[in-house]
């Protein structure tokens, strides 16, 4: 039986990857410190899992064991969770990676790194992201913007060390995942829209609403990991994400009101009235994502109409 260790295994993604690497027959190891996580280490996802409740670089590799897959999701996420780590974001997600690659290194194994589409900043209008575009800092010098060079710095660092050592990677850049079990804290649009509707509060809609996104259900992000992880042709990047569902915020706000059949009303507020002068919104980003359904066959499944309801009821539900 094959074994993969998971950071951040307990948290939105890490959560679904579980039941994926379960469903496909491997062992595995889950590393959580319990600040994002989604479900509880007893919650019945993790039966038959080894659930390690620390800091990643609290765990000595000697004492981890061998695996043969490393999927590292550890990292703060999310418009509003990164802020609280203003000034320290390089810090986290260089050391975590650091440590996740000495572990690829002991175990003669992959490691699957998940990076974000922030890295691609900013265009004038919306266009497809390929994964060879130019990555462009735009703007001053924001938390978003140091989550987004820190985890593009963690990317060079991944392959550069490839290149002169005995390294073996993966990089994902995921384009604007949601579902069930996504937490409204970190700030995510469809959790908070949906939370306000059945609560009958205000949806409060940022900065005209205007923004483009295409958001791609967990699943199908899990899915393509999934390939990807076990893939033969390594040492590359793949954006995954669903091209297919474009969408505007606003746009994704009314169809929340119409599908909670709520009588909350749809508010144009300022963010940082809400989040503080640390929040900036994200640049518009949709996902060229030939290069892994070409290579790798993935398919995304779920259309925007569907993963809005998915997340309905599991709010309904919670």
């Amino acid at each position: 039986m094959q074994k993969i260790l998971i950071t951040g295994g307990l948290g939105f993604l890490g959560s679904f990857s579980i039941e994926k690497y379960k469903r496909e027959g491997w062992a595995v190891t889950v590393i959580d410190n319990l600040s994002t996580n989604v479900i509880d280490p007893k919650d019945k996802i993790c039966n038959d899992v080894n659930v390690i409740i620390k800091n990643v670089l609290d765990c000595k590799w000697d004492e981890l064991g061998k695996f043969d897959s490393i999927l590292h999701l550890a990292s703060p996420v999310g418009p509003v969770g990164i802020l609280k780590h203003s000034g320290q974001m390089a810090n986290y997600v260089l050391k975590d990676v650091y440590w996740a690659i000495m572990g690829a290194k002991k175990c003669d194994c992959p490691l699957i790194f998940v990076s974000t589409s922030e890295i691609y900043g900013y265009r004038e209008t919306a266009i497809l992201l390929k994964e060879n575009d130019d990555k462009l800092l735009v703007g001053d010098f924001s938390v978003r913007n140091e989550y987004s060079i820190g985890k593009l710095l963690c990317e060079i660092v991944l392959s550069n060390t490839a290149k002169v050592g005995d390294l073996n990677y993966q990089i994902i850049r995921p384009f604007n995942i949601s579902g069930a079990r996504q937490l409204k804290t970190g700030g995510f649009v469809l959790p908070t829209f949906v939370t306000q509707a059945l609560a009958g509060t205000d949806i409060t809609v940022f900065n005209g609403g205007q923004q483009v996104r295409a958001f791609t259900h967990v699943t199908d992000i899990v899915d393509g990991m999934y390939m990807v992880s076990v893939a033969e042709k390594l040492n590359q990047i793949w954006n995954i994400g669903n091209s297919n569902n474009i969408s505007t915020i606003i746009n994704m706000a009314e169809k929340v009101k119409e599908y909670t059949n709520s009588k909350s009303e749809i508010k144009y507020v300022d963010p940082k009235t809400i989040h503080g002068d640390l929040y900036e919104e994200a640049w518009d980003k949709i996902p060229d994502a030939e290069k892994i359904k070409t290579e790798l066959g993935w398919n995304p499944t779920w259309a925007t109409d569907d993963i809005i309801k998915d997340v309905i009821r599991h709010y309904h539900n919670f």
